[in-house]
């Protein structure tokens, strides 16, 4: 992975930037951590080429998590084929083209919580390097899994720890020179050898290698929450592109308004907000004439109050389903800053140096101003904003 531009606005991005899960997920505690450990090691996989690290980190990572949880069948495995093609897209085409410059995780983890994959190698192409385009026969391929949530760590080496123990592989970035970085997914660790115990998809024929704890990282960022797919849940999104930037205010409510099929319920709500600990509620609206969300808060249906549990993605599962009728309805998502947290953001999909993305539309996503809903096309401020990452996951009927 060439370190440059794109580099450089990465890493600022995911400096700030942390993923998460379901809320309530119980904490290792590290004192009860081994001196040594490691999750079991998978098929080793080769890359091929530079600009591919990142799949295979993230891919090798989504198996050790899936397995974890018992969710692939023995010798089953997660295609890199099927993620690098959907992230390859020609640049005439809206999404992303990250092989016309570098590679990067943004659009892979945007894969990963698209509701398009991860898919099995069986069910897709074999891996092919000289042969990575977009097509859209890979909409159809059916996921193994669903991917719910997933958080970037701090630095340290404790936090690694916790989350190599809970959920199985950390994907981590670290600079190799001063023109290039490298992806690598955790698995392990010996505080005899002050070293990690890495996957690295470039190191053929051992693949497994020890990474001192020193190396000089640059993100680190694990999946906390995988599921088995479901083929009656869909899943309505303005930002399938993932998170390029970031919306902030000490107080807000951003929105964004779904045209439901209809015969479904409302079964949970995924958000990506970089400010743990700040007030975060959720609330369902009618949409007026004009295409945007009630204001009148006496017509909001209350869905979640609570925290934003950690910098990511994450998924609230609702107590009480919400039955929708065909038509729209807005998603609205309320924060505020508390004394333990930073202002409160919101991710949301923008122009981005690797991503084409066609004409701005209005009637997605929409700010709360002053006492009126305002589409974010039309706000000066906010008009680069493609749709907030707020996604609604419902179940047909």
């Amino acid at each position: 992975m060439k370190k440059g531009i794109l580099a450089k606005k990465l890493l600022a991005l995911f400096l700030v930037a942390s993923v998460s899960l379901c809320a309530n997920v119980p904490a290792v505690a590290t004192q009860n951590l081994p001196t040594r450990y490691s999750s079991p090691k998978s098929k080793n996989k080769y890359q091929q080429r530079n600009g591919t690290c990142g799949s295979f980190a993230i891919t090798a990572t989504a198996e050790t998590s899936s397995n974890k949880k018992g969710l692939l069948k023995k010798n089953n495995y997660f295609s890199e084929q099927h993620l690098l093609c959907y992230c390859s897209h020609d640049l005439s085409e809206e999404g992303h083209h990250i092989f016309d410059k570098v590679g990067g995780l943004i659009p892979v983890l945007a894969y990963t919580v698209s509701g398009y994959g991860p898919v099995l190698e069986c069910d897709y192409d074999c891996y092919d390097p000289d042969n990575l385009n977009f097509s859209p026969n890979l909409l159809k391929v059916k996921p193994a899994v669903s991917v719910y949530g997933y958080k970037f760590l701090d630095k340290d080496v404790d936090s690694i720890k916790e989350a190599v123990a809970e959920y199985g592989a950390v994907a981590a970035t670290f600079i190799v020179s001063d023109i290039i970085n490298h992806a690598v997914s955790i698995i392990g660790w010996d505080d005899s050898k002050q070293s990690w115990l890495v996957k690295d998809s470039f190191k053929k024929p051992d693949y497994y290698i020890w990474l001192p704890y020193s190396t000089e990282f640059i993100t680190f960022v694990c999946i906390t929450d995988v599921r088995a797919f479901d083929d009656k849940l869909k899943r309505y999104q303005h930002d399938e592109y993932g998170v390029t930037g970031f919306y902030r205010d000490k107080n807000f409510a951003a929105a964004n308004v779904f045209d439901f099929e209809g015969n479904e319920e409302l079964e949970s709500v995924m958000v990506n907000s970089s400010s743990p600990d700040a007030q975060i509620s959720l609330h369902l609206a009618p949409v007026l004439g004009d295409g945007s969300p009630s204001n009148d808060r006496s017509t909001w249906q209350h869905l979640y109050s609570g925290y934003v549990p950690y910098d990511g993605y994450f998924t609230f599962s609702l107590q009480n389903k919400v039955q929708l009728n065909r038509g729209k309805y807005a998603i609205i998502a309320q924060m505020e800053q508390t004394a333990d947290s930073s202002v409160p953001r919101i991710g949301c999909m923008m122009p981005y140096e690797n991503l084409t993305l066609g004409p701005n539309t209005p009637g997605k996503s929409f700010i709360l101003s002053g006492n009126k809903f305002c589409d974010v096309t039309s706000l000066s401020n906010c008009n680069s904003i493609y749709g907030f990452s707020i996604k609604a996951i419902t179940r047909q009927s």
